[in-house]
């Protein structure tokens, strides 16, 4: 209802990926809240705390500041390091390895991203951490705190290197100085290092690098943060320099390559404090009220910045707000809700305590109930169908029962009953009806099921020569479809009964076992049915071309004949075209000799036909002429 995705809250991500890990119930335990401090320090910036890790994998590069956490005020600097070529980092946040997991609330922001020969690495940066236990009023640190990064992708192998830093600058924006990354290759020793950058007097500069697993050595002039790390197929580290004046700084990492490899190398600055505590925390509360409450929160914002997602009973703090008057404002309430008194709310705000900002919403009901009704009758009911409101979600709903939807939206709602094929819906399976706000509906379906018809299925394979496209099937002398000589066709909603199929073929193919057949078809199934057909080709004659022979004397007729389907024995006749003829059989296709002697007292022309039938019956003919000269 709400528009807030954009936003999801620490606690919800924690309750999906972190609490999912330890194993353990997905309710947080009651945070803590801890007396704030800030990062000015007189002897500006130092290292605090480090630690990091490697060889991780999955879809979660998380490390804590085990055994002993930063201070309130710190900054945080986290680097995250994998193999792949995709920035998949979903969101960086921080927790407290309670079991449960605790969300802390600090914000991290993407200072570098980069990518090169198969490694990624992007450094995240929070400033003024607040909210856990501090080692100075904590001393016997029951809860660490520990950052982590949500991936889009898994990843095979990865890790991260954290460290925290005294006396920098609380906002952000004024603690970020340049930065700059880079990428490059080599095959032998060579440096690496991103572009120049320009510091101020005082600034932290901050430096890290990657690649394979290689001799590294650190810039000239910087001190290594201690947590160089490497697994099976990466190294990482980290080095630092304080700046005693202002200028330009270029860091160069010495990597000691053996065979060609991509190296990566980040480096940034940071400025120092330059003042005492002049901020302070704000806030802000929600308590809702009513019916059809927005379930995904609402959005709280502070001087018309990025909102951040609140429950509708909880409560979201802003950390090192300048002292001084602010305007805090709730959003993303759904159209039933509304704030009640002035929105947005003016809020003082005091240097080192917190302020209070509370909101109080009231939701209307907007929503009902709807049930859905069923009663059959006939025969072969089924057990069960299905109904479904808009298009959306269906439930399983008895052949006689009930169901019911609830929270639908008060408003007009289309409601949707299938049913089986055997059964037809009195007045039609879709009816609409309106849903009261805070009331139910009610929809109610009368249902005729009839014993379910079935199929017959019906095939054919074909032999032979001269074999047609397809045949004729007809069921019970009424229904017909053409069916391939090989080939299959199916009759559908045949009553669950006796049925006589007859197969129509030409007259050069005969069916085995006949071309009528009786079948059952089954109350919802298929009855199958075959036929096997054979056709037969006539024999191919040829009498050989026209020619001339002298009466008196023997001609030779020489001819030939071949059959497709090789169909013997084979008789033939040959009409010598003089009132006599010749006749014989045979029992192979190919060519043969025949003699016979015309006697005419004047030249004469006589049509010769030979005839040749197969063992089927089959026959085919081929006429010459024959021209009879005298001597």
């Amino acid at each position: 209802m709400g528009k807030k995705t954009m936003y999801a809250s620490v606690a919800g991500l924690l309750a999906v990926a972190l609490i999912a890990t330890s194993c353990t119930e997905s309710v947080s335990p009651e945070r803590t809240r801890y007396v704030p401090s800030f990062s000015y320090s007189p002897n500006g910036v130092a290292l605090n705390r480090t630690n990091s890790t490697m060889g991780s994998s999955g879809s979660l590069l998380v490390k804590g500041f085990n055994p002993t956490n930063p201070h309130h005020g710190d900054a945080i600097v986290a680097t995250f390091f994998w193999v792949g070529s995709t920035n998949v980092i979903d969101s960086v946040v921080d927790v407290l390895t309670t079991s449960p997991f605790t969300p802390v609330g600090n914000h991290y922001t993407l200072v570098e991203y980069v990518t090169a020969g198969g490694y990624s690495m992007a450094t995240y940066i929070a400033t003024n951490v607040q909210n856990f236990p501090d080692p100075n009023t904590d001393p016997g640190q029951r809860d660490i705190l520990a950052v982590a990064a949500y991936l889009s992708q898994p990843v095979s192998d990865g890790g991260v290197t954290l460290s925290s830093w005294t006396g920098l600058e609380d906002n952000f924006t004024a603690a970020l100085g340049s930065h700059s990354s880079k990428t490059g290759s080599g095959t032998e020793p060579m440096y690496a290092h991103a572009d120049p950058i320009s510091v101020n007097a005082g600034a932290l500069v901050y430096t890290v690098t990657m690649s394979g697993l290689w001799g590294l050595d650190g810039p000239q002039g910087f001190t290594n943060t201690g947590q160089t790390g490497s697994d099976g197929s990466i190294k990482q580290s980290a080095a630092f320099a304080v700046q005693s004046s202002a200028g330009t700084v270029d860091p160069q990492w010495g990597w000691f390559f053996g065979a060609q490899d991509t190296w990566l190398v980040s480096t940034l600055a940071l400025n120092t404090a330059t003042s005492g505590v002049t901020t302070g925390d704000l806030t802000a509360t929600t308590t809702t009220s009513g019916s059809d409450i927005d379930p995904d929160g609402f959005l709280v914002a502070v001087d018309g910045g990025t909102g951040q997602a609140v429950a509708v009973n909880g409560s979201v703090t802003f950390s090192a707000l300048a002292a001084g008057s602010h305007s805090v404002g709730i959003s993303g309430l759904a159209a039933n809700c509304a704030a009640e008194g002035a929105n947005p709310q003016t809020v003082t705000v005091t240097a080192g305590a917190t302020a209070t900002a509370a909101f109080s919403v009231t939701c209307a009901a907007t929503s009902g109930n709807l049930t859905v009704n069923t009663t059959t009758s006939g025969s072969s009911i089924p057990a069960s169908y299905t109904v479904s409101v808009d298009g959306g979600e269906s439930q399983t709903i008895a052949s006689t029962g009930s169901v019911s939807f609830a929270n639908l939206s008060a408003t007009s709602h289309t409601v949707a009953l299938a049913v089986s094929s055997n059964c037809t819906v009195s007045g039609g399976a879709s009816q609409t009806t309106t849903v009261p706000g805070g009331g139910t509906a009610t929809v109610s379906y009368a249902v005729t099921c009839i014993t379910p018809p079935g199929d017959l299925a019906v095939t054919t394979t074909s032999s032979g020569a001269n074999i047609p496209s397809g045949y004729t099937v007809t069921v019970d002398g009424a229904q017909s479809q053409t069916i391939p000589s090989t080939g299959s066709v199916t009759f559908t909603n045949l009553s669950a009964a006796s049925h006589t199929a007859v197969l129509t073929v030409p007259a050069n193919c005969t069916v085995s076992g006949g071309p009528s057949r009786t079948v059952t078809v089954p109350s919802g199934g298929t009855a199958p049915l075959s036929y096997s057909v054979s056709c037969n080709a006539p024999p191919v004659v040829n009498a050989g071309p026209d020619e001339s022979t002298l009466t008196g004397l023997l001609y030779t007729l020489r001819w030939s004949f071949t059959d497709a389907n090789h169909n013997g024995p084979w008789t033939y006749t040959i009409n010598w075209g003089d009132g006599t003829t010749s006749s014989g059989t045979t029992s192979t296709e190919g060519s043969f000799s025949t003699g016979h002697t015309y006697v005419t007292v004047l030249p004469r022309n006589f049509t010769v036909t030979v005839k040749v039938r197969d063992a089927a019956g089959a026959a085919a003919s081929d006429p010459k002429v024959i021209k009879v000269l005298l001597l």
